[in-house]
């Protein structure tokens, strides 16, 4: 199993591309295969299945897709017992099972937002040496996404059901010789719209108009008189509370139509739109929980990285957090802003590359091993240039370490050649590696830090960044969190 381990740039590559695939799914139709493909194309993995339960408690295999075909025969009696510890306890379990061939498996739950256990997903690989923890991870991490896709479909398909089956109040308006309006018919889907009778709108239509809150009857009934002018249909979203004082949001859809005496009328159709409104809401939220679930994993490849480094343990986190403040302060995008945080949290990733005796050195390094450090940028680049994240990151890991005057490495690029995401990292990087305890020496302090960055200010490093860089810390007091790395120092002096 060993050499179908994945790398942490495949590792990441899999977490993003399966992110952006679920993220494109519109319905439930061919989902299990669609992710059985998924896994087996992105994660390297020889068997991805799914299963239910039947009401009777036996195991039903929704979906399974193999390496070897006549492994997915064998599955449901050869996993029943694990599928349905799973199924009890809601907790994830690892066996090795005869598929005949033996197969080493994790099965995990999947339910809608994690109240309880739906389905059971099953992945691993040929052979009987035991899952990596990193593995389980990614596995975890897939299982989340896969989660919140579900709740997403799920919200989705319940919205179109009531869409189907809920009609529209259908009416016609006209206004009256006072200026009041009056409805001239209305359709029975009154009392699904509103709750109340076609009958009894028709009678008073003051019952629809004075549910409307004022400021929104008045925009109402101008932007009616304004589409009588126009002949231009309008769309409108109202609040809406009726007599049983339920709260509703209402589409108002009109269009101007002659009234037999010659007057204003209007034809259109309201319809409740308060699900919608509310599945609206949770899609925001679910693309959220989706968008951190990607988050997470990068921060677990960013941890990985510093696994191996222990005395810089937090580095990368902790310049993460300085550039964010950096870019705001900036006045930079949300967008941008998230971006050069991600960046950030992997700007070292080409240590990957770099042996782990080099990394935690008790010293300078010799001009060799330093040269190997200094490729970290391009190797960085070349891990990440073809996974298709939103915001140029591999360009921002590539350019870290180089300076305003052309000096830094490794192309030595100048001046607004930088990407200004790069010219934050920069200076975030330098300072928290000043500041904070390294291998070779303890940490200088942040009056240390923030005096090198104003020496070489315009030369180095961006003018504009170092001065929001000083304000951070000299007059907003920022500073970075208390770590393990201070404490390691402590400990050998």
């Amino acid at each position: 199993m060993s050499d179908k381990t994945l790398t942490p740039n495949d590792a990441l590559a899999a977490i993003v591309k399966s992110a952006q695939y679920l993220g494109g799914m519109v319905s439930h139709q061919e989902f299990w295969p669609q992710l059985g493909r998924l896994i087996r194309k992105f994660f390297a993995s020889d068997i991805a299945a799914f299963a239910s339960r039947n009401p009777d408690g036996s195991v039903h295999i929704l979906h399974c897709d193999a390496a070897d075909a006549a492994v997915c025969g064998h599955l449901a009696s050869a996993a029943a017992d694990s599928v349905t510890a799973v199924f009890d306890s809601g907790f994830l379990s690892t066996a090795s099972l005869a598929l005949p061939a033996r197969h080493t498996l994790a099965f995990l739950p999947l339910g809608p937002g994690r109240r309880h256990t739906e389905f059971v997903m099953i992945v691993g690989q040929c052979g009987d040496e035991p899952l990596a923890k990193d593995s389980l991870g990614l596995y975890l991490g897939l299982a989340g996404l896969i989660e919140t896709t579900l709740d997403r479909l799920t919200s989705q398909h319940r919205f179109l059901s009531m869409a189907d089956n809920v009609p529209e109040l259908l009416f016609e308006i006209e206004q009256q010789a006072d200026a009041s309006l009056k409805l001239t018919y209305a359709s029975r889907g009154a009392r699904e719209v509103l709750g109340i009778s076609p009958e009894t709108l028709l009678e008073n239509a003051e019952m629809l108009f004075a549910g409307f809150p004022a400021a929104e009857r008045k925009d109402l009934e101008n932007t009616l008189l304004a589409s009588a002018a126009s002949g231009e249909r309008l769309h409108m979203t109202l609040h809406w509370r009726g007599p049983d004082k339920t709260a509703r949001h209402l589409l108002f859809n009109a269009k101007p139509a002659p009234s037999e005496e010659g007057g204003l009328a209007w034809d259109g159709a309201i319809q409740d739109v308060s699900e919608r409104e509310r599945l609206q809401e949770e899609s925001r939220h679910h693309l959220t929980r989706l968008n951190k679930s990607m988050e997470n994993a990068i921060q677990a490849v960013a941890a990985t990285i510093e696994m191996r480094d222990p005395y810089t343990a937090g580095h990368q986190r902790r310049v993460a957090e300085l550039a964010t403040h950096l870019a705001q302060a900036l006045g930079l995008s949300d967008e941008e802003v998230h971006g050069i945080r991600l960046a950030a949290a992997i700007h070292d990733i080409g240590k990957i590359h770099v042996p782990a005796e080099i990394l935690s050195y008790p010293g300078r390094l010799p001009e060799i091993e330093f040269a190997l450090i200094k490729a970290h940028p391009r190797i960085g680049y070349d891990i990440l240039k073809n996974v298709d994240f939103p915001w140029p990151v591999a360009d921002m890991v590539y350019q870290h370490h180089e300076h305003i005057d052309g000096s830094g490495y490794p192309r030595g690029l100048k001046g607004d050649d930088i990407m200004l995401g790069a010219r934050i990292i920069t200076v975030a990087d330098v300072v928290e590696a000043i500041d904070l305890y390294r291998p070779y020496r303890p940490g200088l302090g942040i009056d240390v830090a923030l005096a090198e960055i104003t020496t070489y200010r315009g030369q180095y490093y961006d003018e504009r960044v170092v001065d929001s860089c000083l304000s951070l810390f000299r007059e907003q007091s920022f500073s970075f969190e208390e770590t393990t790395d201070s404490a390691i120092w402590k400990k050998n002096l």
